[in-house]
């Protein structure tokens, strides 16, 4: 199994409009392109020196291929729709792993 990991620390001004957001919009986005099987949405709790909330968004994968292909032909569409939507107040980076198991 493969993860496709996006973590996000926003501002707590945006963070209900955000939410709403990620479900509505990035999260329906993401799971159309059919290379998915499935995700998560977690909030980091023990945040330390940061302003604002981290949210870790996980979508799973039997496949490096998928997620090679939707990094290639879908990534840039909802990442340049997430950065005109929230401009200036995220920060965001992605992170792809293999189960070890």
């Amino acid at each position: 199994m493969h993860l496709y990991n996006i973590t996000f620390n926003i501002e707590p001004e945006i963070r209900d409009e955000w939410l709403r957001w990620i479900r509505e919009e990035y999260i329906p986005f993401v799971m159309e392109t059919g290379l998915f099987s499935g995700h998560k949405l977690f909030r980091l709790l023990n945040e330390t020196e940061n302003e604002g909330f981290t949210y870790s968004l996980q979508f799973f994968t039997d496949s490096l291929d998928k997620a090679d292909r939707y990094l290639e032909q879908y990534a840039r569409k909802i990442t340049r729709k997430h950065n005109e939507t929230f401009r200036y107040k995220h920060v965001s980076f992605m992170t792809l792993l293999e189960s070890v198991d």
